[in-house]
């Protein structure tokens, strides 16, 4: 919830959880201006990375990318974690781990 959307981007950095740390991320980016109000908030302006992260996420938004049958190098880093997984899995590769693991 907006409430707690900050505090849960900030656990899921530091605990590693990319699945969580993305979703927290898409809540925010769908309700940022109330999660900007939270008093989690504050804690995150502390992480010029996780705000990068976040304006990185904003700017994406909603838009759709043209999906090439092999994505390279550079798609991989920008891919959504479940995405990813999906595509490991379908290839029928390991899906444990980080997303610098899965790359």
């Amino acid at each position: 919830n907006v409430e707690n959307a900050a505090e849960l981007i900030l656990f899921a950095d530091g605990t590693h959880c990319a699945v969580l740390k993305e979703a927290a991320m898409d809540f925010f980016v769908e309700n940022s201006e109330a999660v900007m109000k939270s008093a989690g908030y504050a804690m995150v302006k502390e992480s010029p990375d996780l705000l990068n992260e976040l304006l990185a996420a904003a700017l994406v938004g909603s838009k759709k990318r043209v999906a090439r049958s092999e994505p390279g190098d550079r798609e991989y880093k920008r891919m959504r974690v479940s995405t990813l997984r999906q595509q490991l899995d379908d290839k029928g590769l390991d899906v444990d781990g980080s997303k610098e693991m899965l790359i």
